[in-house]
């Protein structure tokens, strides 16, 4: 009995993979081909360009998590970055969705180290804005896609004391609103181009009063994200499919926090970069492809503390060369195999001034060498696709098939499910 059974399974698996209507994509398949700038994925396109919702729609999406060890989180099963995304057709040129939980912000960058406890959101227990909703609006016609995705994300708490003839009450907000606008112009050759721009503001406040005692308020002004990406795709070689693929983009964070009733001067912290690369996408091995490219990039950061001393902390790297290389081929009709490459060399340049000093440091170094080559896995049955970043501990460890210790088998899994007839 086991037998047929196992026989009947081995027969469904080969057969659903026959009529795959499958459209892997998701972090889980862009990391395993390289954190690749020269691809084409659904999610990871849909969640920077709204105007890809009108290319994939009757479409849900997104990744089931990131693993993440048990000294950050405390349990070898816990994962993070979860977010889902749904998006459907209603009507002949429209499509409408949603992404649920999907953190875009540069929140972390409001807890910058080199600014004091009294102006770090975390150090006065203000907390990062919960589940964030973008709602996804398309409208697409046969020569070209335009696309919009507002953002927003809040947390608040409230606190009250009161005892006779006193009380008190602190009160912590943050919110974070915005969002994207994307076109995509199709050409002949199935070549096209596309833009977006990202904008979103953010905000965080405590206000702390208390019975004949003036009211503290921390807070920020500016905390503006704006960011831009302009992609091309254009055909070079009809007869092998090969696409070149360049692309160009730019972001940019400011902010000033604030205490009130202090007369100790508010810092500047400012975040800019521009980057940009040209690479291949081509097909191979039958259903496979091979995508890869070089980078270069700038970024500058810069801390004043606006005091009486003139401190400032400035931090510029130069990124050149920045390598991003990705292969994808099916072993069946139903199992997807990946191999990455990403490694970047940066120039860095720091300095610290003062009236009367100057301080600088440069070095050149390597990017971080984790998941510099990576390898992946993807399943398609059916309509249904899952893909996974195989985690580096999978190699270190090997599987452990008894002690019930992970194996990072998959260090970030992402799914999808394509509703559209074949």
């Amino acid at each position: 009995m086991l037998k047929k059974h196992l026989i009947i399974l081995l027969l469904l698996v080969s057969s659903v993979g026959l009529f795959a209507q499958s459209i892997p994509s998701g972090t889980g398949r862009y990391a395993a081909l390289g954190y690749n700038p020269f691809i084409m994925d659904a999610a990871t396109d849909i969640n920077r360009n709204p105007a890809w919702a009108g290319m994939y729609y009757n479409y849900a999406f997104g990744d089931i998590g990131t693993a993440q060890s048990s000294s950050e989180g405390g349990s070898d099963f816990v994962l993070d970055n979860q977010y889902a995304g749904i998006n459907f057709h209603v009507g002949k040129m429209i499509s409408l969705g949603a992404v649920f939980n999907k953190d875009e912000s540069m929140w972390s960058s409001f807890n910058d180290g080199n600014l004091g406890g009294s102006y770090r959101p975390d150090s006065l227990g203000v907390k990062t804005p919960l589940v964030p909703l973008k709602v996804l609006f398309s409208w697409s016609n046969k020569k070209l896609n335009l696309g919009i995705a507002p953002y927003y994300a809040m947390w608040s708490s409230d606190a009250t004391s009161a005892a006779t003839g006193a009380s008190s009450e602190d009160k912590r907000s943050s919110y974070e609103i915005g969002g994207t606008i994307g076109i995509i112009s199709h050409m002949n050759n199935n070549s096209w181009i596309e833009g977006d721009v990202n904008f979103k503001m953010d905000k965080y406040k405590k206000e702390v009063s208390s019975t004949g005692v003036p009211t503290v308020t921390y807070d920020n002004t500016g905390g503006i994200e704006l960011g831009a990406t302009v992609r091309g795709w254009f055909l070079a070689s009809k007869p092998s499919k090969i696409n070149i693929v360049p692309y160009v983009g730019f972001s940019m964070f400011n902010w000033t926090p604030e205490v009130s009733g202090t007369t100790v001067p508010n810092p500047d912290v400012s975040n800019f970069s521009l980057n940009g690369g040209i690479g291949i996408n081509m097909p191979i091995f039958d259903q496979g492809m091979l995508a890869g490219g070089i980078s270069t990039g700038i970024s500058n950061y810069k801390y004043t503390r606006n005091d009486s001393l003139g401190y400032s902390f400035k931090v510029n790297t130069f990124t050149l060369p920045q390598f991003n290389i990705g292969l994808e081929w099916n072993f069946t009709e139903w199992l997807i195999g990946r191999t990455g490459y990403s490694r970047s060399i940066m120039n860095t340049k720091f300095e610290a001034a003062e009236t009367g000093l100057d301080q600088t440091y440069t070095e050149s170094m390597p990017s971080n060498p984790d998941q510099t080559i990576t390898l992946g896995l993807g399943w398609s049955f059916g309509r249904f696709s899952l893909d996974g970043l195989i985690g580096e501990k999978f190699f270190q460890r090997a599987p452990y098939i008894v002690s019930g210790h992970p194996t990072d088998l998959y260090g970030v899994l992402s799914a999808s499910y394509n509703f559209n007839k074949k």
